[in-house]
């Protein structure tokens, strides 16, 4: 018979393209270890032990029968490849198998043999070289051994679940930032050290000290968009959960996303003292554990392969994949950023019908020209803004939203309103937030050279919004993100950054998440009627173009918003959302 499928929160998905041979993951959530065997139809039986919480990859040529025995009696069940499982307790039986399910229908392919099976070699290898900092108080042979330790854990640990090795390829040491204060100031200071080859990682440990007050996590990376991952040295205090922290982000930068698997490395909350219980392993869940099979498969045939070069097939099993993490873990910044990119159904859910004429096709050549003719034009207004009469604040806002208004007005079409937003995105942005999010990156990263971006942060000033300067970044990202995105996908993406900020110096902040919804809001407006565009840059004051914000909390902190919202699943977290959506959507100069 064949398995029954379930929703766990837990979950897996599908596999390997350009393998010979297919793969299922089984887990155990028992208490006790359990034999059993797999064989093809008319193939002799392979005997396996999976022991207790162990998360395990198996190679199949297909479909394949599994049997094991409970309370004496043989259980047979038909595997169909591609497909996670997972044994639990069961009162009645002792033990049976569960597969896990995901959403969409399996290629055809996956329910048939394959035709040259074969054992899945060579094993896709990651090289990986080893860091630290200026700040490293260690002898060097003593630092070395301890991070060997830990790889070659994590390295044992990642092989048996996912088909790819690691290869420490050696050590070496950095200059990191000394005025860094969160792990987003080192990973940076640390890319712009380190080069690392396609395909390659490189794991830096720095021992700079951190006000964890300002920024309690261990360590940062993002995800397939890096190469880098930054590891606190210090934190967690304990050597058992340094190593799971060092396979949480590894894991990460090779595909993982997140999981509310409580004995999963990739569950978002790490040094929780998980791995320091009796029976406790170091382990991925089944579904983080097959995405990153199928990206095993895709670097064995290209190691620096991407989600825009993988093969169709890989790209169908992959979706499956994230799509039910994310079901299992809503809002996770990674997953809906994976899926945005795979063109995943989930993340480009069609927007209510606007009021109005459908939109005209936009040519995407014609939009980034004239987004770069609006660029130009703010930058060159910051540089006229000297003297005694420069302006600041909200006054400067103000006339950047004149002058890209202005420009992009210039030239009629329906690449004016794209332009517009996406400029003022670009230009009041200080950071590199639609850079560094794979679901914006590839719609802005021409827009303006390395060059000419020094050029705009040396005269860009201060602009602000209601007289904060992360609103006005905020809302702007939103009018950027609203353009490219749909309005769900947008919104989804802006609460990733919130949770993003969640384990920064800055904390989770509300207004700043209601900023950018009511960017989005801004951006869906002025396509329904482009005089939305030029009313805004006659006249832009804060209080018709940003919702009241009373009530709203600032700077909230892992352990308070734990308290307040639990997660992002959770019906107090949502009821806040729906809260700044309906702010952003009452605003009379969007209707």
């Amino acid at each position: 018979m064949r398995t029954r499928f379930f929703a766990a929160l837990l979950a897996l998905a599908p596999l390997a393209p350009t393998a010979r041979s297919a793969v299922v993951v089984i887990g155990n959530y028992t208490d006790t270890a359990i034999p059993f065997t797999l064989a093809e139809p008319d193939a002799k039986p392979r005997a396996h032990k999976l022991g207790e919480n162990e998360v395990a990859a198996f190679t199949v040529s297909g479909p394949a029968d599994l049997t094991f025995t409970a309370k004496g009696k043989p259980h047979v069940l038909r595997l169909d490849p591609y497909n996670a499982f997972v044994f639990l307790p069961d009162k009645d039986a002792g033990a049976r198998l569960e597969g896990l399910e995901q959403p969409g229908e399996p290629l055809d392919r996956d329910t048939r043999p394959e035709l040259n099976g074969a054992k899945r070699d060579p094993v896709v290898t990651v090289p990986v070289t080893m860091y630290v900092d200026d700040a490293e108080p260690r002898a060097e042979a003593l630092w070395k051994k301890e991070l060997r330790a830990r790889f070659d854990e994590v390295a044992a640990a990642l092989e048996k679940g996912t088909g790819v090795r690691l290869e420490l390829v050696g050590f070496d040491s950095w200059k990191s930032d000394p005025n860094a204060t969160t792990t987003t100031d080192l990973l940076k200071s640390f890319e712009a050290a380190v080069p690392v080859k396609a395909g390659s990682l490189a794991v830096g440990y720095s021992s700079r000290r951190l006000d964890d007050k300002i920024d309690p996590t261990f360590g940062a990376s993002r995800g397939l968009a890096g190469r880098h991952v930054l590891l606190r040295e210090a934190r967690p205090k304990n050597e058992p959960e340094r190593v799971e922290v060092l396979l949480h982000h590894v894991a990460r930068a090779l595909g993982g996303v997140g999981t509310p698997d409580p004995g999963s490395a990739l569950r978002a909350k790490q040094g929780d003292g998980y791995i320091l219980r009796a029976g406790a392993v170091l382990r991925l869940d089944p579904l983080n554990a097959l995405a990153l099979n199928i990206w095993a498969d895709e670097r064995r045939a290209d190691a620096g392969a991407t989600l825009g070069t993988i093969t169709p097939v890989a790209r169908h099993r992959l979706t499956r994949a994230y799509k039910a993490l994310l079901k299992a873990a809503p809002g996770d910044a990674l997953a809906l950023s994976y899926l945005n990119d795979l063109g995943a159904d989930i993340a480009k859910q069609p927007d209510p019908k606007p009021k109005g004429p459908d939109r005209p096709l936009v040519k995407l050549g014609a939009r980034d020209d004239l987004t770069r003719f609006v660029l130009r034009a703010i930058v060159d207004r910051a540089k006229a803004n000297t003297g005694p009469a420069a302006l600041t604040g909200d006054e400067l806002t103000a006339a950047y939203v004149r002058a890209a208004a202005h420009a992009a007005g210039k030239r009629e079409g329906p690449e004016m309103i794209p332009a517009f937003l996406i400029a003022l995105g670009v230009a009041l942005d200080d950071g590199t937030a639609l850079a560094d999010d794979a679901t914006t990156a590839a719609a802005v990263k021409e827009l303006e050279t390395a060059d000419e971006r020094k050029e705009r942060l040396a005269v860009l000033g201060n602009p602000t919004f209601a007289g904060r300067r992360d609103l006005c970044r905020r809302f702007f990202i939103g009018c950027a993100t609203g353009e490219l995105l749909s309005e769900t996908a947008a919104e989804k993406v802006a609460i990733g950054r919130a949770m993003f900020d969640l384990h920064t110096r800055a904390g989770f902040c509300e207004p700043a998440l209601a900023a950018e919804f009511t960017g989005i809001t801004f951006a869906r407006a002025c396509f329904r009627d482009a005089e939305i565009m030029r009313d805004a840059g006659a006249r832009f004051p804060a209080e018709l173009y940003l919702p009241a914000l009373t009530g709203l909390r600032n700077g909230i902190g892992p352990e308070k918003f734990e308290d307040l919202y639990g997660d992002t699943a959770d019906k107090r977290f949502l009821s806040l959302v729906a809260d700044v959506r309906k702010r952003a959507k009452e605003l009379k100069e969007y209707k």
